[in-house]
């Protein structure tokens, strides 16, 4: 599907210590016929392996970043959407 005309879409992922949803999801994305997304990972800290499932994919349409959210899942989205650059947000959780 040629996206050229397409409205870009930011994802974003609020994780924290569920590397293998993440998996799951990042592979639901990436399997898509859509192409013109950016996916947004706001990472609490987790102490698993997150950092290594978001690298494993090698996509340059994929962004990690961290955030001490203390608790509040809306402060990883607002996060997201701060960075997003994207004509439309999507929540991925």
């Amino acid at each position: 599907m040629s996206s050229k005309n397409y409205p870009f879409i930011s994802i974003i992922i609020p994780t924290y210590n569920h590397a293998e949803f993440l998996r799951r999801a990042l592979t639901s994305v990436i399997s898509q016929e859509y192409e013109n997304w950016e996916v947004i990972v706001i990472d609490n800290h987790s102490n698993d392996n997150t950092d290594e499932v978001v690298h494993s994919f090698k996509n340059a349409k994929i962004n990690l970043l961290k955030i001490h959210n203390n608790g509040i899942i809306g402060a990883s989205r607002n996060y997201g959407i701060d960075r997003a650059k994207g004509k439309w947000i999507a929540f991925l959780d």
